[in-house]
């Protein structure tokens, strides 16, 4: 099976692991494409080439592309039509969202030189949303020729619903975690023995970051606790201030790739992920969650979005923006050092079901049979509307 899989994601090296995985499955073919390079956090200028060692039967075109960082906006240069042209693809992947117009130029150049391709999206995006001029003409050609779409989570599906989409969805996370970066970190010792409350990501207000720290101040236990945070935002000197006008010891190390995530993980005794809806924004996944679990570190999450799916059983969920009950939560987890060592089996068992880039790619590749059986070749698409 030959893929063409396209995503400004896999400029980064350890997401490009999950497309080391897909290539393990029997007879799979991948021609991973990804701009040169994207801007925004933990992203590089310049992206990362793919380990061929890992995956001989994958090869990594960079391609130039215009505007990259605009998720949406960016598009390819031309090379990337004659690659289609020359590699007629059975199955083109592209993470991109609904109406990226790089999906559009990639949906063209398939419809005219590879009509016998068969043709999916990923999505993330899990709030109403409404479209216009070339963003609402791009979304319209894209669902129309699209055979299927894989959603990041449960209200992103709903969303394409809304839109129009009738072809199959698939809800799927986009990434998983590869547990053997994870299981050998030692975990240093507690300064003072304290509770260690870690937070990982970006340090903004809808993140909840700042009701953290008013759960901490509200903890029966506060004399025992201390907050480290790793990332960066608008909040964090907020965050800081709060802290010290409360007394709390706070932490902080910037923003770092994935691969150094774990050792940061080690230093904590349970993470916390307290994100707040607004208008504008729902927590889509929450990745950080899974690298937490896979760590061996119990995790306690908010209501909001998606956090809750993938917390399941393995951790604790809280109402979010409710610091009252984070603090009753944050108290029994630091007087209980079994309930830890059951949540982070938890954890870790959780991920190994469901969330491995082994799991992800399993559940791709099944739907990429399913659409050479069944799916909607893009030429027979482009004279239909979406369903």
């Amino acid at each position: 099976m030959k893929i063409l899989y396209v995503g400004h994601t896999y400029t980064v090296r350890a997401n490009q692991a999950k497309i080391a995985a897909l290539a393990q499955c029997p007879g799979a073919q991948i021609t991973l494409v990804t701009p040169q390079g994207w801007r925004g956090p933990l992203y590089a200028n310049k992206a990362d080439v793919f380990d061929s060692i890992a995956a001989p039967n994958v090869v990594h075109r960079i391609i130039p592309a215009a505007f990259i960082g605009k998720e949406s906006a960016y598009l390819y240069s031309s090379s990337i039509i004659s690659l289609i042209r020359r590699l007629q693809p059975d199955i083109v992947h592209v993470e991109q969202g609904a109406y990226a117009l790089s999906y559009a130029e990639i949906l063209w150049a398939s419809g005219k030189f590879s009509p016998q391709s068969r043709a999916l999206f990923f999505t993330w995006w899990n709030l109403p949303y409404v479209l216009r001029g070339i963003k609402k003409m791009s979304e319209s050609y894209n669902l129309a020729h699209s055979a299927c779409a894989i959603a990041g989570n449960s209200a992103a599906r709903d969303v394409l619903h809304a839109h129009g989409f009738a072809r199959p969805i698939h809800v799927l996370p986009q990434l998983g975690i590869d547990l053997s970066a994870y299981t050998s970190i030692p975990r240093p010792p507690r300064a003072n023995n304290r509770f260690t409350i870690g937070y990982a990501g970006r340090i903004d207000k809808e993140k909840g970051v700042l009701n953290l720290v008013r759960a901490v101040n509200q903890m029966q236990g506060k004399a025992n606790a201390a907050l480290y945070f790793v990332g960066a935002g608008d909040v964090l000197e907020d965050s800081k201030r709060l802290a010290l006008e409360h007394s709390i010891p706070l932490l902080h190390h910037p923003a770092v790739r994935n691969e150094t995530l774990p050792e940061h993980l080690a230093k904590m005794d349970v993470l916390v992920l307290p994100s707040r809806s607004t208008p504008q924004w729902v927590e889509q996944f929450g990745h950080i969650l899974l690298e937490a679990m896979a760590a061996g570190v119990p995790v306690i999450g908010s209501s909001s979005g998606e956090i809750p799916n993938v917390i399941g059983d393995a951790g604790m969920v809280f109402e979010e923006g409710n610091t009252v009950q984070l603090a009753v939560l944050l108290d029994r987890l630091s007087s209980n050092v079994n309930e830890r060592i059951v949540f982070a089996e938890k954890g870790r068992t959780r991920v190994a079901e469901h969330f491995t880039h082994d799991k992800i790619a399993e559940a791709q590749w099944r739907i990429y049979e399913w659409m050479l059986r069944e799916g909607m070749p893009v030429g027979t698409l482009k004279h239909t509307q979406a369903a």
